[in-house]
C-alpha cells in the first residue's frame, strides 16, 4: 500500500469512527439518546460516503479527489455535528433538552397521521434575530457554502431531520419558546402535504389570505398547541418590529394577533376570525376527517392556575407537560414581570420541565425502515457530491 493510500485510509477511519461515535451517544442510556432517530438518520446517511470513499481510496483515482470528496462529507456532517454538540455542553444543554421537549410534544399530536414516520425536529440556537424552520425536503439555510456553489445545500435537504432555529438570546428567557410552536406548524404543514386542504378551507378569503396562508395557519397551531401564553409571547416579538407590513408572506402584526384571539375566544367577527375558525375546524381529511383543536388540545385552565403558582414560589402542578409549564411561565411573565424575575422562574421551570422528560429513546423508527430511507438518502447525497 503506497504512502497516500495509507494516508487516506487513515482519514477515512477518522470520519468513520466520528460516526459511530455519534451513534454510540445515541442508544437507549446514553446522554444524546433522545436523539436517536435523527443522529441515526444523518449517519447512516453518510455512511454510503464512507462506504464509498474507502473504495476510491484504494483505486487508481488521484488521492486529491478522493480527498476533495472526503473533506465535502465532512461539510455535510459538521451542519449537524455542531447542532448536536451544542448538547453535550451543560450551558446550553438544559434549554436545548426543554426546548426539544416543547417541538416534540407540539409535533407528536400529528406525528402518526404523516404518511411515514418522520424523525421529530431538532431545536438549534442560531445568530439569526428571529426564529424560523427549515422543513424536510426545504432550502437548508443560505448558511450552507460549497463549491460548486449550492451543492452542499442540495445534499442536506436530502437527509429527514427537520430544524427549528431560535435567537441565542432565547437561553435565558423561556416565554418566547413558545415561538417554537409556530415553528412546528410550518414543519406539520410540510409533512402532512396540508397546504392542498389550508387552501380550500379558506377559498374566497383573498389574495392576501391567500399569500399569508402558512404564517396564518402556524398561528393558529401554535395558538392551539400553547394557549394564551402564545399570545403573550408573540406581541412581545412583534412588539420588536419583527413580523411583516402584509405586502409579503407575513400578514400585519395586528392581523396575526386577531388570528390568535380569534383561536383563543371565537367571538371577533373580523375576516381573521373567519380564517381561524376555517382553519380550526377543518375537516383535514390528512388528519383523519377531524378538526385541528380534535387533534392538537390544551389545557388552558391548568396553565392559568400554574401561572398564578409560579408567582407565588409555588411548585408547579404535576400533571403539566413541558409545552403547559412553559405556557405557564409567558402567562405569568405577562402579569408580572418583576415578580417573575424574582421568583427564579426561568430556573424553576427548567427544573420542572427535566423532572417531566422521560428517559429513552424517543419516536424511534423501525430500524428497517430507518436505515432502508438512511441508504436512499445516502446514495441521493453521494450523486450530488461526486
Amino acid at each position: 500500500m503506497t504512502r497516500r493510500r495509507i494516508e487516506l485510509h487513515a482519514k477515512i477511519a477518522g470520519l468513520e469512527a466520528e460516526l459511530a461515535a455519534w451513534r454510540s451517544m445515541a442508544v437507549r442510556g446514553a446522554r444524546l439518546e433522545r436523539h436517536h432517530s435523527q443522529i441515526t438518520a444523518v449517519t447512516t446517511a453518510l455512511q454510503v460516503a464512507v462506504d464509498h470513499l474507502t473504495v476510491k481510496a484504494d483505486s487508481d483515482d488521484p488521492w486529491t479527489a478522493t480527498e476533495h470528496l472526503l473533506i465535502r462529507t465532512h461539510d455535510v456532517l459538521d451542519y449537524f455535528r455542531a447542532k448536536f454538540a451544542l448538547r453535550l455542553a451543560d450551558v446550553f444543554a438544559d434549554y436545548l433538552t426543554v426546548a426539544d421537549e416543547l417541538a416534540w410534544e407540539c409535533y407528536e399530536p400529528v406525528r402518526t397521521y404523516a404518511p411515514r414516520l418522520k424523525e421529530p425536529p431538532l431545536v438549534f440556537l442560531d445568530r439569526s434575530a428571529e426564529p424560523f424552520s427549515i422543513a424536510r425536503g426545504a432550502d437548508y439555510a443560505a448558511e450552507l457554502t460549497a463549491r460548486p456553489p449550492g451543492t452542499l445545500r442540495r445534499v442536506v435537504e436530502r437527509l429527514p431531520v427537520p430544524l427549528v432555529g431560535v435567537p441565542w438570546f432565547h437561553l435565558r428567557h423561556l416565554p418566547d419558546a413558545l415561538v417554537i410552536a409556530h415553528e412546528v406548524g410550518h414543519l406539520v404543514e410540510t409533512d402532512l402535504a396540508l397546504t392542498s386542504t389550508l387552501e380550500a378551507l379558506t377559498a374566497g378569503s383573498g389574495p392576501d389570505w391567500r399569500r399569508w396562508l402558512g404564517e396564518v395557519f402556524a398561528d393558529v397551531y401554535a395558538t392551539l398547541a400553547t394557549g394564551p401564553g402564545y399570545l403573550s409571547a408573540l406581541a412581545d416579538f412583534l412588539d420588536t418590529g419583527a413580523g411583516g407590513t402584509g405586502t409579503g408572506a407575513y400578514p400585519p402584526p395586528e392581523t396575526r394577533l386577531d388570528v390568535v384571539r380569534a383561536v383563543l375566544d371565537g367571538t371577533s367577527a373580523t375576516q381573521a376570525a373567519a380564517v381561524a375558525t376555517a382553519l380550526v375546524a377543518g375537516p383535514y381529511p390528512e388528519l383523519g376527517g377531524h378538526r385541528l383543536d380534535e387533534i392538537l388540545t390544551f389545557d388552558r385552565d391548568l396553565a392559568d392556575r400554574q401561572a398564578r403558582a409560579l408567582l407565588l414560589r409555588m411548585a408547579p402542578d404535576p400533571r403539566s407537560n413541558v409545552r403547559t409549564l412553559l405556557a405557564s411561565a409567558a402567562l405569568a411573565f405577562a402579569r408580572d414581570p418583576e415578580t417573575y424575575q424574582r421568583a427564579g422562574t426561568t430556573d424553576r421551570v427548567v427544573e420542572a420541565a427535566h423532572r417531566r422528560i422521560t428517559a429513552g429513546v424517543r419516536a424511534a423508527t423501525p430500524s428497517k425502515t430507518a436505515a432502508e430511507r438512511g441508504r436512499e438518502a445516502g446514495e441521493a447525497i453521494l450523486g450530488l457530491l461526486l
